[in-house]
């Protein structure tokens, strides 16, 4: 079975990419800007699940698996990885009293029915329920937009809309242009609200808060009242939550100058700056 502590499983079970990137080396070959990546930064620290969809089209070297990566050093302090072996799982840390679900993210290498290696049917349903009892979930999925990401969730796995409130944070990404080396971009990020709109109850509204524009090549962010509603949702104030924001743009622009930092020193980084005293 599968021992995440192997490199070489890890690289089989395509939980590693062959080049692993820091989100700061993303940032510094354009494939997101930094007031996006430090707000998906913000919302994983408060513990929000994670997807992370590329296209239907297999395309390799989308950079699913590595975009992921890069966004699981954002997790809360002190989390542990619960490493699911796809159609194999049998949830076993489920039932063990030493899995704290408030500190455990169960981490999935692709939700699809591609390769038995990755979770489909009832086992990925009982893998993306998990946020009822406590957990948190990160994985990768194939779609092409956030209509796509929702049918699946909604159609295909027949999630009940409570869970899929639940589910957080949903990053579009995919390659543009015809030139090489290809360039990846995040077309767009979401946040499933976690409650349902009172007048339509049966819905789950992804809320966009960064959409890539094709046409000059930038990123469109959310407006001050969704920032608000977020913060709310987070259990911030606006003050606080604007506050920790520009704390995490700032540090991120400055980290992605030129070659930017790699995956040891954004660590490095993380860990400073959580432990700054003025942070929430």
């Amino acid at each position: 079975m599968f021992d995440p502590r192997d490199p070489y499983e890890r690289l089989y079970w395509h939980y590693d990419s062959r080049r692993q990137l820091s989100i700061a080396e993303i940032i510094a070959l354009g494939s997101v800007d930094a007031e996006t990546a430090a707000l998906v930064w913000l919302l994983l620290e408060q513990g929000a699940s994670l997807t992370v969809a590329g296209p239907t089209d297999p395309q390799p070297g989308v950079g699913k698996t590595t975009t992921l990566n890069a966004l699981l050093q954002f997790l809360p302090e002190g989390t542990g990885l619960a490493y699911m072996s796809g159609m194999y799982e049998n949830f076993a840390f489920t039932r063990r009293s030493d899995v704290d679900p408030a500190t455990t993210y169960a981490l999935c290498n692709e939700v699809s029915d591609h390769l038995p290696i990755y979770m489909w049917g009832r086992i990925a349903r009982r893998f993306l329920t998990l946020p009822a009892q406590g957990y948190h979930v990160a994985t990768s999925v194939h779609a092409d937009t956030i209509q796509d990401v929702m049918r699946m969730y909604q159609r295909d796995l027949r999630l009940p809309v409570d869970d899929i409130h639940r589910l957080g944070l949903i990053v579009n990404i995919g390659l543009v242009g015809r030139i090489y080396p290809p360039r990846r971009r995040w077309f767009s990020t979401h946040f499933v609200q976690p409650v349902a709109d009172p007048q339509h109850p049966d819905a789950a509204t992804p809320v966009p808060l960064s959409l890539w524009n094709d046409f000059d090549d930038t990123f469109e962010h959310a407006d001050a009242s969704i920032m608000d509603e977020l913060a709310g949702w987070v259990g911030l104030t606006p003050d606080a939550f604007n506050q920790a924001l520009k704390l995490r743009t700032d540090r991120l622009q400055e980290v992605s100058q030129g070659s930017a930092i790699d995956v040891d020193e954004m660590y490095d980084v993380i860990n400073d700056l959580r432990h700054q005293k003025k942070l929430p």
